[in-house]
C-alpha cells in the first residue's frame, strides 16, 4: 500500500513539476491531425513537457496572436508566415534562436536557404521554417484534350497561355459556359504577373513604391485583360458567389494559378484528369513567390529551453515527414532545387502517387521564385493597395489611375518605415 501511495505521489509530483507550453497554429483538419501525431511523438520523448495545442482560424490568426502578445499571454511557440514575420520581429516580441542552434549544432543545411533567410531579422535567426509555398498553373487535362490541345510545355509564354485560354473558353447560345482560366484578386495570385513582366511592388530597399511603374502596369494589365478584353476569365457577375477554385473544381474553368495545398482536394473530389505546369514566361521570365511558414518562440516565454525543444522537434526531419504526408505542403527541409533527382530521393513522402503527374514542378519553379516583398508594415500598405484595386477588378476604374492615385499614401508608409529604422 505504501509503495502504491508513493508511486501515486511521484506521479502527481511529476505532473505538477512538468513544464507547460502553449503551441498555437492555424490549419485544416488534416493539419490538426498531423499536429496531434507530431505532438504525441514529442511528448513520448519529453514526458516532462506538457503541450497545449491551440488551433486558431487563419482569418483570425494574426489578430488573435497580436492580441495575446499585447495582453502579456502569448503562446510559447507559434506558427507564422514569412510575410507577417517582419512585423513581429521588428517589435522585439520573438526570441532569437542562434544560441540554441549553435549550442545544439542543430542541422539547417538541408533547409532551403531562401526560406531560412526569410525568418532572419537584423542578422539573427528568429524562426525555423516548416514549408515553402509557391504557385503553378493547374489545368484540366480532360478539357484540354476535348479542345484538341496538348499539355502545355514547361517553358510556355504568356502568348501561349492566352492561346490556350481562348481555345478553352466555350460559348453556348451567346453565353459563356466555360472559361479558359479562373480569376483571383488576392495579391498572391497576381504578383507573378507583375514580377514576370519585370515589375515590382517596391524597390529592393523598400524606399520607393513601384507598382505603378510601366513594367508592373504591363503585367497587371495583361492579367486584367484576361477578364475584360479577351473574356477568357469570368467577370464578378458571371462568377456570382462561386470562388475561383470552386469553378475550376467543377470544370467551369480549365486553368487556375494556385498552390500545392489544392492537391488533396483535387485528388479527392475532381472528376477529371488534372496536372500542373510552371507559370508562363513573361519578359523577365517565369517568377512566382516562394513564401513559407515556420515556428517562432515568444520572447516572453517562461520556459525557453522547453520551447526550443518543441520548436526544434517541430522543424526537424521526423515532424517534417508527418506534415509532408498530408500532401498539403512542400517541405522546407530536404529540398535541393539544383538537383531534382536528389530532391526526389530526399522527399519520398512528398512525391505521393499521381495525379498530378508532373508534381516535380512544385520543386523546380523554386529556381526562379522570390519571396514576397514584405517589410514591417507590409499588411498596412497592402490594405491601401487592395482598396485602390478593388474597383479595378470589378471593371469600374482605370488601373494606372487607381495606382497613381494611391501612390502618395503608400509612399508615406515607406518613408515612415525608413525613418523608424534610423531611430
Amino acid at each position: 500500500m505504501r509503495k502504491w501511495l508513493f508511486a501515486v505521489f511521484v506521479l502527481i509530483l511529476g505532473l505538477a513539476s512538468a513544464q507547460k507550453l502553449v503551441l498555437a497554429s492555424w490549419g485544416s483538419q488534416e493539419e490538426i491531425q498531423a499536429y496531434n501525431q507530431v505532438l504525441k511523438l514529442f511528448q513520448e520523448r519529453n514526458p516532462g513537457i506538457q503541450v497545449e495545442y491551440v488551433n486558431i482560424p487563419s482569418n483570425e490568426y494574426l489578430a488573435k496572436i497580436t492580441a495575446m502578445i499585447a495582453a502579456g499571454t502569448p503562446p510559447d511557440v507559434f506558427f507564422v508566415n514569412n510575410i507577417d514575420f517582419p512585423g513581429l520581429a521588428s517589435r522585439k516580441v520573438l526570441l532569437p534562436l542562434d544560441g540554441f542552434v549553435k549550442r545544439d549544432k542543430y542541422p539547417t543545411d538541408d533547409i532551403f536557404p531562401g526560406i531560412l533567410k526569410a525568418f532572419q531579422w537584423d542578422g539573427k535567426q528568429y524562426g525555423l521554417p516548416r514549408d515553402v509555398s509557391n504557385l503553378v498553373v493547374f489545368y484540366n487535362r480532360s478539357l484540354l484534350r476535348k479542345a484538341g490541345l496538348p499539355d502545355p510545355k514547361p517553358d510556355w509564354t504568356w502568348d501561349d497561355f492566352l492561346r490556350y485560354a481562348k481555345a478553352l473558353t466555350v460559348e453556348k447560345d451567346g453565353k459563356r459556359v466555360q472559361w479558359g482560366v479562373s480569376f483571383q484578386t488576392f495579391y498572391l495570385f497576381w504578383e507573378p504577373w507583375v514580377w514576370s513582366a519585370g515589375g515590382r511592388f517596391y524597390s529592393p530597399d523598400h524606399t520607393r513604391f513601384l507598382l505603378n511603374s510601366p513594367a508592373s502596369l504591363e503585367g497587371l494589365q495583361f492579367y486584367l485583360d484576361l477578364r475584360y478584353k479577351h473574356h477568357v476569365a469570368p467577370t464578378p457577375e458571371e462568377a456570382q458567389d462561386r470562388g475561383a477554385f470552386t469553378m475550376f473544381l467543377n470544370g467551369q474553368t480549365a486553368m487556375i494559378v494556385d498552390g500545392r495545398w489544392r492537391v488533396p482536394t483535387l485528388k479527392a473530389r475532381a472528376k477529371f484528369d488534372f496536372d500542373v505546369v510552371p507559370f508562363p514566361r513573361g519578359k523577365a521570365g517565369s517568377i512566382v513567390d516562394i513564401d513559407g511558414s515556420g515556428w517562432v518562440i515568444s520572447a516572453a516565454t517562461k520556459n525557453p529551453e522547453a520551447a526550443w525543444k518543441l520548436l526544434a522537434f517541430l522543424a526537424g526531419p521526423e515532424a517534417s515527414q508527418v506534415f509532408t504526408k498530408t500532401g498539403l505542403i512542400i517541405p522546407a527541409r530536404g529540398v535541393d532545387v539544383r538537383n531534382v533527382e536528389r530532391s526526389v530521393q530526399n522527399l519520398k513522402d512528398f512525391f505521393v502517387p499521381p495525379p498530378p503527374k508532373n508534381q516535380h514542378y512544385f520543386l523546380t519553379v523554386n529556381r526562379t521564385a522570390r519571396p514576397t516583398e514584405t517589410f514591417e508594415r507590409w499588411n498596412e500598405a497592402l490594405q491601401v493597395i487592395n482598396k485602390a484595386l478593388d474597383p479595378v477588378w470589378q471593371g469600374k476604374a482605370d488601373l494606372k489611375a487607381a495606382l497613381d492615385g494611391v501612390a502618395p499614401q503608400v509612399q508615406k508608409i515607406l518613408d515612415e518605415v525608413q525613418a523608424e529604422r534610423k531611430r
